[in-house]
């Protein structure tokens, strides 16, 4: 080991009696944090209903605009630092190895490859009226809707719950027992977690107590739900393009704020960056915008965003990565597949780049399959994705009936253009002053482990990060650190 004599500046110091020492919240980085340069803490913030990858706490680089918008700042400092508080034990320890989850934050994520079903697809199904489904189409997975009223559930939103569903995810849907365009309901389904679906296990249940949510209701279906501040926003696509807004506090009671008015297209999608609500609305081959005055129920500023060149519609966009995502629909009507655009934090909402059809039926690897010949047959559709991220997972969900497929963002663990490199400091004698370290080691952008050439061992301990970005829009981001002994768990 290097000798070091490094003296540190008096900040508070805390003690414990177990055997390693973990930090993997925000409160954790926080509370452990004697100094930062060019860096922040930050916790996963639901910008736009998508959950960032940030999750209870994480260390990155500043923005280098800190006091502008996070989701609409794209660049990174060049380089931070960040080194902790000491760690006092109770007793003197060894310490044999050091455990990471670090990412790369801002990589570009290749979303047009990678996409696997739920084996067990659909999850969620009904009485579909208009597209009966064929027996082999439901499995021992697929949860059926409650007549009454039953029906086909479709448009489905993917968010966060709040208020007694705080913590869950909530899949909202619009159903109808009756042909379209009549007596719409709204309901909705929950779920604790949404890793059960890579294991093949649908984790989704219907609240009965709730069910219906809402309705019937003639003509006014939700085409998407968000949650911003502890309310509900629900944009429809009311026979003959009259889109209203309507309004919730609570999930269950809504309130029609009107008519959208001047909106160009169908089908609105909303979004919220943080300060403004936009609308992405369906308009031929195209997906048009605009802004949304939530007050007076009038969009503004009507823009033409996004040529899929075939017909389209259903957007949902949302914010992640340091990036902003759109999925909309592609091809003729209910025979969509999905497509996929991007754009920059300083660009949104326009300058969209464009991926077509990177999932969909007639994809052999994705498992999709439907009958083309047979309007009533064993068809299962693909249309209105709405995404989910937990963890490093992105889940996809689309409609008649809903199905769910979900993919690794493998490229965020690629850590080419950055370099983080950590240092661990002992103080044996207890004078506040490190008699020894681990010397700079160089960490990759992985779930890994460090294990030390000799064993550290002391009462008092403090951990060193410093790392660097050569692309300005991606930043080095770790999201937990452990110390662990002989005696302790193996770090996962």
């Amino acid at each position: 080991m290097k000798r070091l004599l490094l003296t540190f500046l008096c900040f508070p110091i805390f003690t414990f009696g177990q055997n390693e020492w973990k930090v993997d919240t925000k409160s954790d980085w926080e509370f452990s944090t004697e100094r930062m340069i060019g860096s922040e803490i930050r916790e996963a913030k639901d910008i736009g209903g998508i959950i960032d990858l940030m999750g209870n706490g994480a260390l990155l680089l500043n923005k280098n605009v800190p006091d502008s918008l996070y989701a609409l700042n794209e660049d990174f400092s060049q380089s931070g630092s960040w080194t902790s508080n000491w760690k006092i034990f109770d007793h003197e320890i060894e310490f044999t190895s050091m455990g990471f989850e670090i990412l790369t934050y801002g990589q570009k994520l290749d979303l047009t490859k990678g996409w696997k079903k739920f084996e067990h697809n659909p999850i969620l199904s009904g009485e579909n009226v208009l597209l009966p489904l064929n027996p082999e189409n439901i499995t021992e997975q697929t949860i059926l809707l409650p007549p009454p009223p039953g029906g086909v559930p479709q448009d489905q939103s993917i968010l966060l719950g709040r208020g007694q569903w705080e913590g869950k995810w909530i899949l909202m849907f619009n159903h109808t027992p009756d042909a379209w365009p009549k007596n719409y309901y709204w309901s909705f389904a929950i779920a604790d977690s949404l890793a059960p679906l890579k294991r093949g296990i649908n984790p989704f249940s219907i609240p009965t107590e709730n069910y219906p949510l809402f309705g019937p209701i003639d003509n006014q279906a939700p085409n998407d739900w968000l949650e911003v501040n502890g309310v509900f926003y629900a944009p429809d696509e009311t026979y003959q393009s009259m889109a209203h807004l309507w309004i919730s506090e609570d999930m269950i009671s809504w309130v029609d704020k009107g008519v959208i008015e001047n909106k160009v297209g169908t089908d609105p999608g909303i979004i919220f960056d943080g300060v403004q609500f936009h609308l992405f609305s369906e308009n031929g081959n195209v997906i048009s915008h605009c802004f949304l005055d939530i007050d007076s129920v009038k969009g503004y500023g009507n823009k033409t965003v996004l040529d899929v060149k075939d017909h389209t519609g259903d957007a949902d966009v949302a914010y992640f990565n340091n990036q902003w995502h759109m999925f909309v629909d592609d091809g003729e009507h209910l025979f969509y597949k999905i497509s996929y655009a991007s754009t920059s934090p300083k660009n949104f909402p326009y300058e969209w780049k464009l991926e077509p059809e990177i999932y969909g039926p007639h994809n052999p690897e994705q498992g999709q399959s439907w009958d083309d010949d047979n309007e009533q047959g064993n068809r299962f559709g693909t249309g209105d994705a709405d995404v989910a991220l937990e963890g490093n997972t992105l889940y996809m969900f689309t409609e008649r009936p809903i199905g769910a497929a979900f993919k690794e963002l493998t490229e965020l663990y690629n850590g080419n253009d950055q370099l983080i490199e950590a240092n661990i400091y002992v103080d044996r004698d207890d004078d506040g002053i490190a008699d020894d370290s681990t010397g700079w080691n160089e960490i990759d952008a992985d779930n890994s482990v460090w294990h030390f050439e000799e064993v550290l061992k002391g009462k008092k301990f403090k951990v060193s990060f410093r790392y660097s970005t050569n692309v300005s829009s991606e930043s080095p981001m770790i999201k937990s650190f452990q110390l662990s002994n002989i005696q302790s768990k193996p770090y996962k």
